[in-house]
């Protein structure tokens, strides 16, 4: 199986996109809560609502994944 992802709309993208940024710069050590995710989001002017649906379609579609109240990003090939 090539990709196990559902495709994501480019919104969902670019909200990826945004905390893929953030992870690389938190690092490994920083725990990142679905809350510290939305309001970064928001910090890149996406309205909270839009933020918390964004998070939950990703975590859906395989492209976060949360453990013990944390995001991560699923391994990259």
């Amino acid at each position: 199986m090539e990709n196990s992802r559902t495709p994501i709309n480019s919104s969902e993208e670019a909200a990826l996109d945004h905390l893929e940024q953030y992870f690389d710069r938190a690092g490994s050590d920083e725990t990142i809560t679905r809350e510290d995710a939305v309001a970064h989001l928001m910090d890149q002017g996406v309205e909270r609502a839009d933020a918390r649906a964004y998070i939950e379609q990703l975590l859906l579609k395989g492209y976060l994944y949360e453990v013990n109240d944390e995001l991560r990003l699923p391994s990259r090939p």
